[in-house]
């Protein structure tokens, strides 16, 4: 009940609304973030085999927020870009 983000380099993914997402207010703003920050947004599908070959892979909802990926199989990932993200969506929140 959320949508999945993959960071590589400098490039975000997630999936479409087509493919399943949730269009939801996390999302929206999320995405809005992401596109005005310096990273790369693409919305497409991703694989199993880009999940395990991304840098950081994290999940969104309106109750969670930004919850990290830490491990996915035996692959364990970083959270600096969650991180990242989640200070920004809680600036955007508050001047909101």
């Amino acid at each position: 009940n959320g949508n999945i983000f993959v960071v590589k380099g400098n490039t975000i993914k997630t999936p479409s609304i087509n493919d399943g997402c949730l269009k939801g207010i996390m999302r929206k703003q999320l995405i809005e973030i992401i596109n005005n920050s310096d990273y790369d947004f693409i919305e497409e599908s991703i694989s199993p085999f880009e999940l395990q070959k991304s840098d950081e892979i994290f999940i969104t909802n309106a109750i969670v927020g930004i919850q990290p990926v830490t491990k996915y199989r035996k692959k364990v990932f970083k959270t600096e870009v969650s991180k990242i993200l989640l200070q920004k969506l809680n600036v955007k929140i508050r001047l909101s």
